[in-house]
């Protein structure tokens, strides 16, 4: 009786030039003259100044559809007015519950979805003909079980509420505790923000707001097939799904009453519905349904309806008191409070934030970020729009106008500290309360500032170092915080991003990292000017040191976007990880990774030597090469004299001229300065010589022979001149041996402890 009733409302026919929608009978015309392979054209009709096209179409089904589509169905093309979008509408009672059909308001026939584009959009290829067609393709699919989203879209010309609800899931959770304010645009009143009042903060375009919020137990949901359009029939809806409404409005309202909540009582009143999404067939899918329900009167006439209040003609400050004794609704009266639909946008908040990334849910790990600047503030922004971590910024740089070249600030933000103004970026952007605190000081600060950022470290889950500087990345290699450490930096050039992650045992560190990246720079081909080249500079002020790189923002943007995602990736998992992002002229991006090798720690008195099993490996294999005879090369490495500690980055082999011999070995020097020149160039003299290595033969031990204390004295001549002692690193066939300012030195733990 539904279509019927509805149809009855069309009460002017039309004739084939009646129309005065020209779309209408634009469709009506067609219909007519090319229509008849896709059905037929039955009549028009009017309802004021709407049209509607009634046609039969041949659907196409196969003989047993996935759901039950006839071979002919009647359909209204509903145009509203000239410019809207036309609504198709399905003229039969017991039209199937399928995907892809619009909420409409009780009393419409069952409208379907053919075009998920916005009108302004979509009319720009509007003809009659290609409507027909992806009618036709509705049918089809849905007799296929093609038909997969089970959303039901709101379509503003049926719903008939202009109105749209921004409003975050902390204050919807506790709404009806709190008073509110509604704030809209001046020129369009159409789009609410809804947030808590605070005393003082009321601007012009806010006017008071309640709301009461419910949520459908997954158990209890059905399918909504039409909205309701007063108060009686949202409760008789919420009731088939669990919730007692007018019940529970009359313990919400009576409790306003008796707290004089002037505010709430005399607000723009609404419901809001959280409700589980489910098909057709009754399957729950992924992600929660909003349902706004505007009253076209205030929560305090709601109460009058409901027989617990009355108005208080003009006395006290609330406008209505409580009725004495037992409450008698109208029912009359909570049939005439209308309620419109609206949409309801949930703020962008963490939990938002991780599932629009794909996340279940956000991270709320503690990220201590190390640097502010151009990597560090791009990082921060994109992974905190993925609901990633807790922050704590520490920099003590303040922002100058060039830095605008390459971060998330903008201008009024100039000469603020770049720490305060990356954590007020992130609370602004995620919506809820503060998801990043500022430490403006220096990693090295002393006093307050010094214990802030102590404090911050040892609770970190992560730290992340984004300074770009040597000295910084091993201070926090170095210090005593157990949670895992990240590095993330640029190359001189600009056009390379590099990740360091140390496991999540920590059984690597950055400072091993650091030698291995270096090592895979020296060894790898297509990195050969990775290091090696700088970017074009440009003086900023007239100081002589006062210069920055020629780096555009995109470039950064797409660098830094890599290395978020890679930094992301590789900490919701245990294993460390060496990852290189080089952007090339044409907007190819190269990797280049590897596993990090475990690393092997000795300690010869003060000192700490430490080198990976790739360095092992390559040693045992060029000393196999040559077997029987004996045969050696340079190593090179990373020095940290304050820290009393080297990591061995690589090895060469014998230089040509070196004498091998199964009974001894003498390294030659052909080639040898051109080697090192090599090495610095391509490390940016971050890598240098820091001793010798040679093999013994087969069934012999790395024991230092006599010849081999020669070579060490000659070594801890040689290296003294530059205050380091003398390094050798003997291969035997087993075994490996570290000789160090004259001993051997001793095997250190692997594990976790030696690090701290």
């Amino acid at each position: 009786m539904i279509v019927d009733t509805w149809l009855s409302t069309f009460d002017e026919a039309i004739d084939g030039p009646g129309f005065r929608i020209a779309a209408a009978g634009a469709v009506a015309e067609f219909m007519r003259r090319y229509g008849a392979p896709a059905g037929s054209f039955i009549e028009g009709c009017r309802r004021g100044d709407q049209e509607l096209v009634l046609l039969d179409l041949l659907t196409g089904t196969p003989q047993r559809p996935f759901y039950p589509i006839r071979a002919t169905e009647r359909v209204g093309i509903f145009f509203a007015c000239e410019d809207a979008q036309p609504l198709v509408t399905m003229l039969r009672d017991n039209f199937p519950d399928t995907e892809h059909q619009q909420l409409v308001p009780e009393g419409v026939p069952a409208t379907i979805c053919i075009d998920e584009r916005p009108w302004a959009e979509a009319r720009l290829t509007w003809t009659p003909a290609e409507l027909i067609e992806r009618i036709l393709s509705w049918f089809r699919r849905a007799a296929r079980g093609e038909l997969h989203d089970a959303r039901q879209p709101l379509d503003p010309v049926l719903m008939g509420s202009p109105l749209s609800f921004f409003i975050a899931r902390s204050v919807l959770d506790v709404g009806s505790a709190q008073d509110l304010i509604a704030e809209y645009e001046l020129a369009d009143g159409a789009f609410l923000r809804v947030r808590k009042a605070e005393p003082g903060k009321l601007s012009a375009s806010a006017e008071p707001f309640c709301i009461v919020t419910y949520k459908v137990p997954p158990e209890k949901m059905k399918r909504l097939k039409h909205a309701p359009d007063n108060l009686a029939s949202l409760a008789a809806m919420l009731g088939e799904r669990g919730i007692n409404l007018l019940d529970d409005l009359k313990e919400r309202l009576g409790a306003w009453l008796a707290e004089e909540a002037a505010w709430r009582l005399n607000g723009r009143f609404a419901v809001i519905v959280e409700m589980p999404i489910v098909s057709p067939r009754g399957v729950q899918q992924d992600g929660m349904d909003h349902r706004a329900f505007v009253a076209t009167r205030s929560a305090g006439d709601v109460a009058v309806a409901l027989g617990i209040a009355q108005p208080s003609d003009g006395l006290g400050k609330v406008g209505y008191v409580k009725v004495l004794g037992a409450a008698i609704p109208d029912e009359a009266a909570i049939a005439g409070i209308e309620v419109q639909t609206a949409e309801v946008h949930l703020a962008f908040e963490p939990d938002l934030a991780a599932r629009l990334a794909g996340h279940s849910a956000p991270d709320e790990r503690r990220a201590v970020l190390v640097g502010a600047g151009a990597i560090g503030s791009h990082l921060a922004d994109a992974l905190a729009r993925e609901g990633r971590f807790r922050w704590t910024i520490i920099d003590d740089d303040r922002l100058l106008p060039h830095n605008l070249a390459r971060h998330v600030a903008r201008g009024d933000r100039v000469t603020q500290p770049k720490a305060k103004i990356l954590a007020d970026h992130i609370n602004l952007t995620l919506a809820g309360p503060p998801r990043a605190a500022a430490i403006a000081a220096n990693l090295f600060a002393n006093g307050e500032q010094g214990a802030a950022i102590e404090a911050a470290l040892d609770k970190a889950d992560l730290i992340v170092d984004a300074t770009a500087s040597v000295l910084a990345g091993r201070h926090l290699s170095d210090h005593a915080a157990q949670c895992r450490r990240v590095s993330v930096f640029f190359n001189p050039a600009g056009d390379a991003a590099v990740l360091l992650a140390e496991p999540a045992d920590r059984s690597i560190t950055l400072r091993d990292l650091e030698a291995q990246y270096l090592g895979l720079v020296l060894r790898t081909g297509q990195l050969a000017d990775h290091l090696g080249r700088q970017a074009e500079t440009i003086a900023y002020t007239g100081a002589c040191r006062a210069i920055t790189n020629r780096i555009p923002q995109s470039r950064a943007a797409i660098l830094s976007g890599l290395a978020a995602s890679g930094l992301a990736a590789t900490v919701d998992s245990d294993p460390a990880a060496l990852s290189i992002w080089t952007l090339g002229p044409d907007g190819g991006v190269r990797v280049d990774t590897v596993a990090p090798e475990p690393v092997m720690r000795f300690r010869a008195g003060e000192w700490e030597i430490a080198f990976d099993a790739g360095l092992v490996g390559r040693l045992h294999e060029m000393r196999g090469a040559r077997v029987p005879s004996e045969t050696g090369g340079i190593l090179f490495g990373l020095v940290d004299i304050p820290a009393k500690r080297i990591h061995l980055v690589d090895a060469s082999a014998a230089p040509p001229d070196s004498d091998e011999q199964p009974g001894g070995f003498v390294r030659g020097v052909s080639g040898v300065e051109e080697l090192m020149d090599s090495v610095r160039r391509r490390t940016a003299g971050q890598v240098r010589y820091v001793g010798e290595w040679h093999s013994h033969p087969p069934q012999s031990s790395a024991r230092p022979s006599a010849v081999d204390g020669q070579q060490i004295d000659w070594l801890a001549a040689l290296m003294g001149m530059d205050s380091m002692p003398a390094l050798m690193v003997i291969a035997a066939e087993r075994e490996l041996a570290v000789i160090f300012a004259d001993e051997r030195a001793e095997p250190l733990a692997q594990s976790r402890a030696d690090a701290a």
